[in-house]
């Protein structure tokens, strides 16, 4: 049987051709071309009709068979003319198994029935992965599946933040759930910007002076706390200090009167930070932070730091319940987490046995350029270009990749990307993409729930992949409205439903 197509034009990577043979050809299937004594093997992108007959195609090369292996790349390019073929079952069981001897992956390739899509778990965990799709495309039960792959491997390190209280069963007994409201997280483990982006409106006309004298505040308070460690303290060591100095300095500058009666240089300009600093400290809220009963000294941050990477409970997973997390602090709360993540393991000189996963979900809620916050996203945007040579990776979980920094999303070698309706979202994440893959990317709204187009360093080939469904679920299912209004609901217990909304615990 002779070819059933030829190439019409090459241009870099990606060819056109022609064919007859129509029904052998989809957007996602694949073509191999004849060169001499090798063959190259590329992904169709696009079909249209020609003159008569003829169908028109594009396809993306990406490998070459030869000696009966394959190899990613190829060193010569097609010449308009080529024979265009299918491949053939073996052949693409060369390509498919390439990675087979990991034995990892995490769905079947949708066009080829029964067939894993394997790839490489190290480039895959290790060089920063996204994992975007819009509301409803499955993607927290894809991220439940590709972490519970992983979860139960003995020396698997796995942090994640749960914004919306997800994830806390996804997991069973591999996971150590903590609530924020259990969990402290005292003010003094946060850096200086965390801390004064709690305290100070960028707004207010005095933020700057009020910047200088609270850093100042603080470093004292800090070093006198801690006189071991006097000579080596500066304003975002990791070291308890006294909150209510700041409160009891600020006010007294903010009404101090020289000998001479006259009001003192910052006379009047600290009443504004003076009142939100009362207002966060009387607010229930934030006792997680402000008032910790556990994290009361410097000599307790080791303990803070085992509870956080669960090096105590041994458990591979730590879900931090962030739900209950007032929306002023998230911002604050996820930046003192991934830095705390981050400074450990840049300290840790076994850092390359200890490798951390930091799980950011919803992080279009807080790693956008244009958020009135930005500490989350400047500390994230180091962690993704220097975490790697620290063994701190990052798995970026959004449903609107238009709003996370273009600067951390381009450091992701790795894209799970599941429906995206968005067609700003789909321009944004395809000029992310080498040029070669972004035609790939216009599937990418008729992926079915559950989907997702998996590109990038620890894939063979861009694929279209049925990702196997988590046991068990995370808790993101949604409401099926019209068969819960096809039966008579339960009575309402309004009396409960007040009484646990007023007694919610932050």
């Amino acid at each position: 049987m002779g070819p059933i197509g030829k190439v019409v034009s090459v241009r870099g990577a990606t060819i056109t051709g022609e064919t007859l043979a129509a029904e052998s050809f989809s957007v996602g299937s694949f073509v191999s071309v004849s060169m001499h004594d090798y063959r190259i093997i590329g992904v169709v992108t696009s079909l249209e009709m020609g003159e008569g007959d003829v169908v028109k195609f594009s396809a993306n090369l990406f490998g070459r068979f030869g000696a009966g292996k394959f190899e990613r790349g190829t060193e010569q390019l097609p010449w308009p003319g080529a024979p265009v073929d299918i491949p053939s079952e073996a052949e693409l069981d060369l390509v498919f198994n390439a990675y087979r001897r990991y034995d990892f992956a995490f769905g079947d390739i949708s066009a080829l029935e029964g067939k894993k899509n394997y790839i490489d778990p190290d480039k895959f965990f290790s060089r920063h992965v996204a994992v975007v799709g819009a509301t409803g495309s499955g993607k927290s039960c894809a991220v439940a599946s590709i972490l519970q792959k992983v979860a139960k491997l003995p020396g698997a390190r796995i942090i994640l933040l749960d914004l919306h209280d997800e994830y806390g069963e996804a997991f069973g007994d591999l996971a150590e759930k903590l609530n924020i409201g259990e969990f402290e997280l005292p003010y003094w483990a946060m850096n200086f910007d965390e801390f004064a982006e709690t305290f100070i409106d960028r707004d207010d006309p005095f933020a700057r002076t009020e910047t200088v004298a609270l850093s100042e505040i603080i470093v004292n308070s800090k070093r006198l706390k801690n006189l071991p460690y006097k000579d080596f303290i500066t304003v975002d060591s990791p070291v308890y200090f006294d909150i209510n100095d700041i409160k009891v300095k600020m006010q007294a500058l903010d009404t101090e009167r020289l000998q001479d009666g006259k009001e003192g240089p910052f006379y009047g300009n600290f009443t504004r930070f003076v009142f939100k600093f009362d207002s966060r400290m009387n607010d229930k809220r934030f006792e997680f932070l402000f008032k910790p009963k556990r994290f009361r000294s410097t000599e307790t941050f080791s303990q803070l730091i085992e509870s956080l990477f669960g090096l105590k409970s041994g458990k591979s997973v730590v879900v931090l319940n962030l739900s209950n997390v007032p929306p002023e602090v998230i911002n604050g709360l996820v930046s003192l987490l991934a830095r705390l993540v981050f400074d450990f393991n840049m300290w840790n000189p076994y850092r390359a046995n200890v490798p951390i996963l930091l799980v950011l979900e919803e992080a279009h809620n807080y790693l956008s350029d244009h958020s009135s916050s930005q500490t989350a996203r400047r500390t994230i945007e180091r962690v993704v270009k220097e975490g790697r040579k620290y063994g701190v990776s990052c798995m970026i979980v959004g449903q609107r990749p238009l709003d996370i920094s273009e600067s951390i999303l381009s450091q992701c070698s790795n894209f799970v990307a599941l429906r995206l309706s968005n067609p700003d979202d789909q321009a944004y994440i395809a000029k992310l993409v080498p040029d070669s893959m972004s035609d790939l990317l216009d599937i990418v709204p008729a992926l079915k729930q559950g989907e997702g187009l998996l590109l990038g360093d620890a894939c063979i080939l861009p694929l279209r992949t049925k990702i196997d469904a988590p046991n068990p679920f995370p808790r993101s299912k949604d409401v099926d409205f019209y068969t819960k209004w096809s039966i008579l609901p339960p009575a309402v217990d309004v009396d409960n439903v007040v009484e646990r909304w007023r007694k919610i615990n932050y």
